[in-house]
């Protein structure tokens, strides 16, 4: 019996030693207000983060903007509309519709528009089936981080003499990570008060 008894908690330690790692997933349907708030609250601080010295020189002058990503989606309207509203508003651009009308093409690459699940701690494997289809863990000492996480790199040409040149890597991301232990969890970021981490 004593045996038994040894090799149960060997196991059970066991579990919980390859369970004290960093898991990541990633979300793709925003059916949430938090990760809509997350994905929008990035892409709007992300738009505040593009640099005066890259985009001044074009105040006042034509340019046709282009963006792209991987995929059409809501959230790449909306980090148009905000980027466009950005470069009108803050720039002074002159945006055309007719890249016959542009002085200058500015090029938008976004690299990320999406919210990331991370894990990392101590936790265990909960073996029952969920309705979801995720695996359900117990946290012993966890720090649950969930993230949007937008970014960005771009180009300008000059019409005229055809010069190429690439602009500056941008990224944000906005957090609301969550310390749990079995008894208590409580917000490490909040939401509410806007603490994001500009990177």
């Amino acid at each position: 019996m004593s045996r038994f008894i040894s090799r149960l908690s060997f196991l059970i330690l066991l579990t919980c030693l390859l369970s004290a790692c960093s898991t990541r997933g990633k979300v793709d349907i925003y059916d949430g207000s938090t990760a809509q708030r997350l994905v929008t609250y990035s892409i709007n601080n992300l738009m505040t983060q593009l640099q005066e010295e890259d985009l001044s020189p074009f105040a006042a002058k034509p340019v046709y903007l282009r963006s792209h990503f991987i995929n059409p989606s809501p959230v790449v309207d909306y980090a148009n509309a905000r980027l466009k509203l950005e470069l009108e508003s803050r720039f002074a651009m002159k945006l055309v519709d007719n890249i016959d009308d542009a002085g200058y093409i500015l090029d938008f690459f976004f690299t990320s528009l999406g919210t990331d699940k991370d894990t990392f701690g101590l936790t265990v494997p909960i073996f029952w089936v969920s309705t979801d289809g995720q695996q359900q863990n117990l946290d012993i000492l966890a720090v649950n981080m969930y993230h949007g996480v937008s970014e960005l790199y771009y180009y300008s040409k000059d019409m005229e003499s055809g010069k190429i040149i690439q602009h500056s890597r941008v990224l944000n991301r906005a957090r609301a990570d969550v310390f749990s232990t079995p008894i208590i969890s409580f917000p490490v970021d909040d939401l509410e008060e806007g603490s994001f981490i500009d990177e």
